[in-house]
């Protein structure tokens, strides 16, 4: 069959939002439209939550936070899990089983591309997918096709690494033994899929399956302004051109006020984005922390400047509290540091994946305020613990935005090799030499252009949306043509 001609069936919770699968989503949708000849109406999306987009199914069974979802996750490692659970669990998964049967038929689906199923957190989908595929295959029907992309997964999170009775049975779906095959975005997680595999399909030959139905696709990015025409050697700040629509920004997101009301001089301000969500790995109280180590490092040059720390993404995902917990931090830290003026900036208020405007309020595109920061001179943060690739830190480099990082497991395996200049740290330690290299990018615009120019290079010639297309053409084409391993 042609791969043009595949009707092709998305399923996640979220499509068209700003986290780092929908993104992965949509990046896949678009490479596989302009690269492998795909049509739009050839996709189908399966979700509990999208934008109006064509050809998509919504079901809140797919919500990762639902209650059978909850009960997962609560009682994944417990060893004693209350009476009642295994029901509530089987329901759940038996109910997605069913809508996603009754889509394929519907649609006509030929491949699906299911996200993120490895993970506890979208339990029923993994649960329900994984059944009807083992249901199709022990009838030897072999269509459609069902391709996983692995995300994340228990394995990868400390908190999943003990499975208990509530779900040890149902570990054979997650992401499931009877995939045609598995996408991965790190080079560290085929050993945990061997792992998996040779647990769960004993009968397996796995190391065939992973040199076959498997492949590595890094997160990507694509730059879409014209950099190239550039001065690069001047002493010009240069960014992405900005819509007039993000001119508003600042004021609709309370920064004005603030600095109104605090007296402060707006062309003071030296800007820092936390361009993620508010969840614990992410290590945001580093870049607090941050924060003040750079205001403590412009007063030390006699510069009345103060910092203004902006969280784009939203919070409550993950861990409810851990909002409080960076509030209490922030406190804590002014306290200690009452010379140093720093203001955070929670943009979740204001932010959406998309523009809007909701009884004249405005709403601002996550995916631009790299850009609007890039503008202001400013610099991004990412002092993240563990990270499936680095979603957030691309989308901050293809705005001329340079970054302070955390050197991960996975950045240091899969990306520090290309060559990106990033002031960096290691185990979330700041340094004197990382606060100086980052005060060198805020204050020497011709330093900072040279800088940025290198990493929009690098990710132009390594990482662009041409490499998920060259991949996944290879994997769907073998997985079509192939029957078992």
């Amino acid at each position: 069959m042609n791969i043009r001609n595949l009707k092709i069936g998305i399923i996640h919770s979220i499509v068209g939002k700003n986290d780092g699968v929908s993104i992965v989503i949509d990046q896949t949708v678009t490479a596989m439209m302009e690269h492998m000849d795909i049509a739009l109406g050839n996709f189908y999306f399966l979700a509990a939550y999208a934008p109006p987009r064509f050809n998509t199914a919504l079901d809140e069974i797919f919500w990762h936070k639902n209650d059978v979802n909850r009960l997962a996750v609560k009682y994944f490692s417990d060893p004693f899990p209350p009476p009642g659970i295994d029901s509530a669990l089987a329901g759940g998964a038996l109910r997605t089983k069913m809508v996603i049967e009754q889509w394929i038929k519907e649609n006509e689906i030929d491949l699906i591309i299911a996200h993120n199923t490895s993970h506890p957190y979208n339990f029923t989908t993994a649960v329900g997918l994984g059944a009807l595929i083992e249901e199709l295959r022990g009838r030897d029907i072999s269509w459609p096709k069902c391709l996983v992309w692995w995300h994340d997964s228990f394995y990868e999170r400390p908190a999943f690494l003990n499975p208990g009775p509530a779900v040890e049975k149902y570990l054979k779906y997650i992401p499931g033994a009877h995939n045609d095959g598995i996408i991965f975005i790190n080079s560290k997680q085929p050993g945990l899929a061997k792992t998996y595999l040779a647990k769960y399909t004993p009968e397996l030959d796995v190391e065939k399956y992973i040199k076959l139905r498997t492949a590595v696709i890094p997160n990507t990015c694509d730059i879409q302004w014209d950099w190239k025409s550039d001065s690069w050697d001047s002493e010009k700040l240069i960014y992405p051109p900005l819509q007039q629509y993000n001119s508003t920004f600042f004021r609709d997101c309370g920064l004005d006020e603030i600095i109104k009301n605090r007296s402060l001089d707006p062309d003071a301000a030296v800007f820092l984005l936390q361009h993620t969500r508010i969840v614990p790995r992410k290590r945001i109280d580093i870049a607090i922390d941050f924060a003040f180590r750079l205001s403590a490092r412009f007063r030390s040059a006699n510069q009345k400047r103060f910092i203004v720390l902006l969280f784009s993404g939203h919070s409550g995902d993950e861990q409810a509290s851990h909002l409080e917990f960076l509030q209490e931090h922030y406190r804590k830290r002014s306290g200690e540091n009452p010379l140093d003026e720093v203001i955070i900036v929670y943009g979740e208020k204001c932010i959406l994946s998309s523009k809007d405007i909701i009884v004249d309020r405005k709403f601002y595109d996550f995916s631009e305020i790299p850009s609007v920061i890039a503008a202001r001179g400013g610099m991004g943060t990412y002092f993240s613990e563990i990270e499936g690739f680095g979603n957030n830190l691309l989308e901050m480099v293809k705005s001329a935005l340079p970054v302070i990082i955390n050197e991960y497991e996975i950045y240091e395996s899969d990306i520090k090799k290309y060559g990106f200049n990033f002031p960096s740290v290691k185990n979330c330690s700041i340094t004197d030499e990382s606060v100086e290299e980052s005060f060198k990018l805020l204050t020497d615009i011709r330093y900072r252009n040279s800088v940025v120019k290198h990493n929009l290079q690098i990710l132009e010639r390594e990482l662009s949306h041409k490499v998920i297309a060259e991949n996944l053409e290879g994997i769907v084409s073998r997985i079509i043509m192939m029957d078992s391993v």
